[in-house]
């Protein structure tokens, strides 16, 4: 089965437990793995940004909360936003402009996630659910939709945090998930340790650039192996006409999860050069 094909399935999945809850079984204690509003009309897990600003406020120890993470963490790093988060499947939808990833604003995720933590202690309020464009499209709407909203100013920031955003992706593939994802920066923190990743074939690597061309996210994957900035969307893998690069589980310090080097030792008899 082709890769994308399976990708676009397991989004799908994505799709139908977040927003559609086709379980219609209120799984309240089961963190959702991707950015997910639990004001959905039908949601049925908990949204982890959401979660943890509610701890903040709390003032509860999120041992529960920082194991969950951890272990989505470290089964697929940043995969989840490229195989299952439903507002990343938003941003494959209007990935029509494939650009270079801008580097200096790769930490602006982590800084929304710092500033959100830092919000909710300080204002003792779930600010960035307030202005979360996940939520304008999976609550905020369908509310409207229903009679149970109405239209005024918290209505029209998410309107214009909405807006906003999808203009942003129409404009930069993965511009939300590039920059401005706080569920992306948490997610990141793990991505070179999870065992989910890319692999890489250094003597069949010609650097003909095909990978990062095909790149959602605007980063070189031969280069930028299972960085912090790659969803291991796979489209990576296959756009690669030398067969240099793969995708799959195995251990975070397997051979191949180092990225191409222009200089370095000799590859080992398996053509990939050992780690150092």
């Amino acid at each position: 089965m082709k890769l994308r094909t399976v990708r676009r399935g397991t989004q799908s999945l994505g799709i139908l437990l977040g927003v559609f809850g086709v379980t219609g079984i209120g799984m309240t204690h089961l963190l959702f793995p991707g950015l997910h509003c639990y004001a959905c009309p039908l949601a049925i897990t908990v949204c982890p940004i959401g979660l943890m600003q509610n701890l903040i406020i709390s003032g509860t120890v999120p041992f529960y909360f920082l194991g969950m993470i951890a272990a989505y963490g470290l089964l697929l790093g940043r995969g989840w936003c490229g195989w299952f988060c439903p507002f990343g499947t938003v941003n494959d939808l209007l990935a029509f402009r494939k650009v270079r990833f801008l580097r200096a604003l790769s930490p602006l995720k982590l800084l929304v996630l710092l500033g959100t933590g830092v919000a909710a202690w300080r204002l003792a309020d779930t600010w960035f659910c307030k202005l979360c464009p996940a939520a304008s499209l999976t609550a905020s709407l369908p509310y409207l939709a229903l009679g149970v909203a109405e239209v005024n100013p918290p209505f029209l920031i998410h309107m214009a945090t909405l807006a906003a955003v999808l203009a942003g992706m129409a404009l930069v593939a993965r511009f939300w998930c590039r920059y401005l994802c706080p569920m992306g920066g948490l997610l990141s923190l793990f991505n070179r340790a999870s065992f989910f990743g890319l692999r890489l074939r250094a003597d069949r690597c010609t650097a003909c650039g095909l990978c990062a061309r095909s790149c959602p996210m605007g980063i070189e994957p031969h280069r930028e192996i299972n960085s912090g900035d790659c969803i291991k969307c796979g489209e990576c893998v296959r756009s690669c006409s030398s067969g240099a690069l793969s995708i799959g589980f195995s251990l975070p310090g397997a051979r191949g999860r180092d990225p191409l080097r222009a200089a370095g030792p000799s590859p080992g008899a398996d053509g990939i050069p050992p780690r150092q």
